[in-house]
């Protein structure tokens, strides 16, 4: 097992193979960025003022931290993983419990699977967003990894077709190539 960070046993759930206390914030001006990024019909992003207080929080807002959370148990689990050949395959998310502005969330992660089919990882890792003690929001997160995949395979050409519009560059070598020095 993976040995959980550094937080009293008295704080988190049982069960997580990593646990991140207070790892994230849901703020106002997130969920406005977000809804806006997405064109949620049911966030006002383009209202001007404080948005109110019961604004619903849309439950993939969690998606990048919740990535965050699983990729730690990915690493781990493939030595020497070359991110490149990782293709994120499905994400289903529950929501056991409404997101609100103002709550501070923790995460807990663990490895649910990990099959090797034709040379390819196939990971499956749980994810769980807590706020206030109680889980609010559950994620089922699959990774493909191909460490043998030849050069004939153009991963960053597959994840420009499977892009949706108005996610990101919808090409990505054009992107970068137009990035500068960091």
């Amino acid at each position: 097992m993976i040995p959980l960070l550094n937080v009293p046993e008295s704080t988190r759930p049982e069960g997580w193979e990593i646990w991140y206390d207070d790892a994230y914030e849901v703020s106002a001006e997130v969920v406005r960025g977000f809804a806006r990024a997405v064109r949620d019909p049911h966030v006002p992003y383009g209202a001007r003022g404080i948005l109110p207080a019961d604004t619903p929080v849309p439950a993939t807002l969690l998606a990048a931290p919740m990535f965050d959370a699983a990729s730690a148990l990915v690493s781990r689990s493939i030595p020497q993983c070359n991110l490149s050949r990782i293709v994120h395959a499905a994400q289903q998310f529950t929501v056991r419990r409404p997101l609100r502005i103002g709550q501070r969330l923790s995460f807990g992660a663990r490895l649910a699977s990990h099959v090797v089919k034709a040379s390819t990882d196939i990971i499956v890792i749980d994810v769980t967003a807590y706020a206030d003690g109680d889980p609010h929001v559950e994620a089922v997160i699959t990774i493909a990894h191909s460490a043998s995949a030849g050069p004939e395979v153009d991963l960053d050409a597959v994840a420009d077709r499977i892009m949706l519009a108005g996610t990101g560059p919808s090409d990505s070598d054009a992107y970068t190539a137009g990035a500068g020095p960091v």
